[in-house]
């Protein structure tokens, strides 16, 4: 998880702090912790290559990273002044979209998952021939899911063609949003005939990303021509995204660590995720929920979409 974008959630004047809640099996604990603990990630960029072990760390600071962070649209982000982001800003939100939607341990995860519903019979999902051949090979070379996912974490160029026609809308909000070292959220999307939705039966989506405490971006695939949008939203959108990170928070196994503050919008969304508090304090809170928990009703999760 890239330093830079975790800082601007820090909670301390050095910026070293932040404010999560950390999931560790059955508990889950509030608390201040390091940014450089946070955001590191032993081996996770490495993967083999005829037997000798090829980090991408490098690349993905040299070729990514610090053009973004050294950008005059991170410098708007990091100085509270998103609401001064407009189409010129574009390239750089789509591409910090689509590379914090790449380099994290829930995606390389979930490319594996990928791989082995392609070769099942009874997949309920509608693989094209192109993609069952691919994953194919990946499941023939375990290897190749690594180095694919290092390729993507290292480069852009992958990006690149579904950049033309995307729409990006900036959302500012009062109060502050949660986020996550998950950072990128998928989300359902309003239909429209422009979406780009190439397999039968996909249901329209897109992506969210939170780039300071009162920021969000939203990004959708589609044929927009140069949609961009820059637009103030109210209590309602900001409660219904963080109750989608906490639904994040609560479902996927990965997703180890909720950017948020602490309060009583936690502790009522944690208890709407199934989660008791045993404790709590202005430094640090307890939940558990058993590992057996089921639902007791059905659950919704009600957010208005910013328009793109």
């Amino acid at each position: 998880m890239p330093q830079f974008y975790l800082r601007n959630f820090a909670c301390d004047p050095e910026r070293k702090k932040i404010r999560t809640l950390a999931k560790n099996g059955d508990y889950a604990v509030w608390a201040e912790r390091s940014i450089e603990r946070l955001g590191f990630e032993k081996d996770l960029y490495v993967h083999s290559y005829a037997g000798i072990p090829v980090s991408v760390e490098e690349a993905i600071n040299r070729s990514v990273e610090t053009p973004i962070s050294q950008s005059d649209t991170w410098a708007k982000i990091q100085s509270d002044r998103t609401y001064a982001l407009d189409r010129s800003d574009k390239p750089v939100l789509y591409a910090l979209i689509r590379h914090l939607e790449a380099r994290t341990p829930h995606y390389l995860a979930s490319q594996s998952e990928l791989a082995q519903l392609a070769g099942q019979a009874d997949s309920d999902i509608p693989f094209s021939d192109e993609e069952k051949e691919h994953y194919a090979e990946m499941r023939a070379n375990p290897g190749l899911t690594k180095e694919i996912f290092n390729y993507m974490s290292a480069s852009a160029d992958w990006t690149e063609a579904a950049y033309r026609g995307c729409g990006i809308t900036v959302v500012r909000t009062a109060k502050p949003l949660r986020a996550s070292t998950t950072p990128v959220l998928v989300t359902g999307a309003p239909e429209h005939p422009a979406l780009r939705l190439p397999l039968p039966g996909m249901v329209p989506f897109m992506y969210n990303l939170v780039v300071n405490p009162t920021t969000l971006v939203n990004l959708v695939l589609a044929d927009f021509d140069d949609a961009f949008l820059n637009v103030e939203q109210g209590e309602d959108f900001r409660l219904g995204m963080n109750r989608h990170f906490m639904g994040q928070f609560g479902h996927f196994p990965r997703v180890r660590h909720m950017i948020t503050d602490a309060g009583e919008e936690l502790a009522r969304d944690m208890t709407w995720a199934h989660y008791r508090l045993l404790k709590g304090s202005d430094r640090k809170m307890v939940f558990h929920r058993p590992a057996d928990w089921t639902p007791s009703v059905s659950t919704t999760i009600e957010c208005k979409p910013a328009a793109s």
